[in-house]
């Protein structure tokens, strides 16, 4: 039986039985639910089709309820198309699928909460992107998607993943470093380079309030998506590169759960702090009431 509670733990188990990092959360997930490998590698794919199909159906026209959201996914879409941004291809189209897939998820249309609604656009930005871009097979797909499930169940049994009880580090933090671990490994990322892109996100996301002005999930929750995805992208790039993180990525985890317990409650989720109290916070309320 495969028990896996930690970072550290999927490491070893990957380098005593000779299994690759996906492998390891696969194996766990089918003895866990009772079904086959084949089974559980079928479950995933539809997850990540699901992405896609969420992704697909993003509509340019559409405004959210408050009418906070809407149409910037394609802002971002036009200016990509002019050549002008300075990020390149990939880390630009992630940008755009991150924020349209926010205001997706804003305008009530299905996504994929990964790990979170709020954080939806995080990790379908970043694998989305790469198989456009560097023209991945779906299978590989789906192997660094189980890679993101992993952390993403280790960071939920250690810390949080929820805005209300750890802010937004473990909602966008999380899911930033979900999607760098499955980056890294679909880079050619052992185990433990895959271990270090996680830190690496999620170090960068330490101490991100969770301030969402009326208490709805669209600001700043919507750009944060794509900054997540940004962060994702260079933390990966960092761990492919050899460099490794000082603090071992089990630590990082128990910091980001720490930092959370001390944050104040105004600073989670409550919408009484940050960015939610600011002069234009309070216009944007006073037109919605």
């Amino acid at each position: 039986m495969i028990v896996y509670n930690t970072v550290e733990d999927i490491v070893r188990i990957c380098r005593e039985n000779n299994m690759l990092f996906w492998q390891v959360i696969m194996r766990a997930d089918a003895q866990e639910r009772m079904v086959s490998e084949d089974i559980s590698f079928a479950a995933m794919r539809e997850m990540y089709r699901a992405m896609k199909r969420a992704d697909s159906e993003y509509d340019k026209n559409l405004k959210s309820p408050s009418g906070l959201s809407g149409g910037d996914g394609e802002k971002m879409r036009i200016f990509n198309s002019t050549g002008n941004n300075l990020c390149g291809a990939f880390m630009g189209l992630a940008m755009e699928k991150a924020i349209k897939m926010g205001e997706s998820n804003a305008c009530m249309k299905r996504i994929v909460a990964a790990p979170t609604a709020g954080a939806c656009g995080v990790i379908p930005a970043v694998f989305l992107s790469y198989e456009t871009c560097f023209n991945a097979p779906e299978d590989k797909m789906v192997e660094a998607m189980f890679i993101t499930a992993g952390i993403g169940a280790v960071i939920a049994k250690n810390a949080s993943i929820a805005g209300a009880s750890g802010g937004c580090q473990a909602e966008i933090g999380s899911a930033s470093s979900m999607a760098a671990a499955g980056l890294a490994y679909l880079q050619g990322g052992d185990a433990e380079c895959i271990a270090h892109a996680m830190a690496f996100a999620l170090k960068n996301m330490l101490g991100l309030t969770c301030d969402p002005v009326c208490g709805l999930v669209e600001v700043p929750c919507i750009k944060r998506n794509s900054a997540g995805a940004v962060n994702a992208i260079s933390s990966a790039q960092m761990a492919m590169a050899g460099i490794r993180s000082a603090i071992t990525p089990d630590e990082v985890i128990d910091s980001m759960r720490r930092i959370g317990n001390a944050m104040p409650s105004c600073l989670k989720e409550t919408g009484e702090g940050g960015l939610a109290i600011t002069p234009s916070a309070q216009r944007i309320k006073e037109t919605l009431q």
